[in-house]
């Protein structure tokens, strides 16, 4: 049998290289400009401040109504909502301007505390289970049937998560956490990406 020349094989391995990220499409995180693309339906949030909770938090968007985000958002404020269930008018809606609100999940629909944000001027709004131990389990967030429009992007986190970012700002009696949102991890190892402890991915 006849040797490949060396020219042949380099051939053979750039394209082995081109066609590798079509057999790779698992290892694809969200991306900017391309922030449609997910893994399993997953986008990430980075909080930068405070040190205490600086971790990257998986997000759920909402599965038919809200938009997507444009942009990344680079060292934006997050801030709890006022009532924190968000099913009524927000009452620090003066504070939320220009910022992410985190809401908690119950007594009313999806789409109401996402307006209520919207209202408020957020720039997002993420709701987080109102099961403060859920630390894997994500749930679907849908339209509730009512035709109301959202224009803000709307995402779901984990209770164990939304408890901890809450709690640990309570406790410093910080009003904000600085985060990114979302996050491009693309090729990043998990071991390098700086996970919650109290949650296992």
């Amino acid at each position: 049998m006849l040797l490949h020349s060396p020219l042949k094989l380099l051939s053979i391995f750039a394209v082995m290289l081109l066609l590798f990220p079509l057999y790779a499409t698992d290892s694809i995180l969200a991306t900017v400009p391309n922030l449609d693309v997910l893994l399993h339906d997953v986008l990430f949030m980075e909080v930068v401040q405070p040190e205490a909770i600086r971790y990257s938090f998986k997000i759920r968007p909402a599965k038919n109504f809200g938009v997507s985000f444009t942009k990344k958002y680079h060292g934006v404020e997050m801030t709890v909502a006022q009532p924190y269930h968000g099913c009524s008018p927000l009452t620090n809606a003066h504070y939320l301007a220009g910022k992410i609100v985190l809401l908690q999940r119950g007594e009313c629909s999806f789409v109401t505390k996402s307006l209520n944000a919207e209202a408020a001027g957020a720039l997002a709004a993420i709701i987080t289970d109102s099961d403060v131990t859920n630390d894997q389990h994500f749930i679907d967030m849908v339209d509730d049937g009512t035709d109301r429009v959202v224009n803000i992007p709307a995402t779901f986190l984990l209770g164990k998560d939304g408890h901890m970012i809450k709690d640990t700002l309570e406790q410093l009696g910080l009003p904000t956490a600085v985060v990114n949102i979302p996050v491009n991890i693309t090729g990043t190892a998990t071991h390098i990406v700086s996970q919650p402890p109290w949650t296992l991915w």
